[in-house]
């Protein structure tokens, strides 16, 4: 075994391991668990058997492993920061909506506050 095996394999056993007991307490959703014990499995397995990117990235037109990994990462990353976006979008106009309907609120039981100064006396 090569140092770079012998050094990332307990990395991505342990995380295989934290997935899973994330998936057993119910902390995260299944899906999101199982997905991530899947990307634990195959890195684990693209470790093992280095070849096996190789053999993969041939067929699919790809002359090099490496560079199917590299594919699939930006890939991975060029989605989770679309997934990211659109979570912050919607954040976004929750918070924007929540501070509307307070303020209306507000409004209609004649409570209008100084919101800077109720701050202040709370510091």
């Amino acid at each position: 075994m090569r140092l770079f095996q012998v050094l990332a394999l307990p990395f991505v056993a342990l995380m295989f391991v934290v997935s899973a007991r994330s998936l057993l307490s119910g902390r995260v959703r299944p899906v999101a668990s199982a997905f991530w014990m899947l990307v634990w499995l195959a890195a684990g397995t693209a470790i093992v058997v280095p070849d096996a990117t190789t053999r993969v990235a041939k067929v699919l037109g790809i002359r090099r492993g490496a560079d199917l990994l590299v594919y699939c990462m930006v890939l991975g990353f060029l989605v989770g920061f679309y997934v990211v976006y659109l979570k912050f979008r919607q954040l976004t106009r929750e918070i924007t909506v929540l501070t509307r309907e307070l303020a209306l609120r507000d409004v209609r039981d004649g409570t209008e506050r100084d919101h800077s100064s109720a701050a202040a006396a709370r510091n």
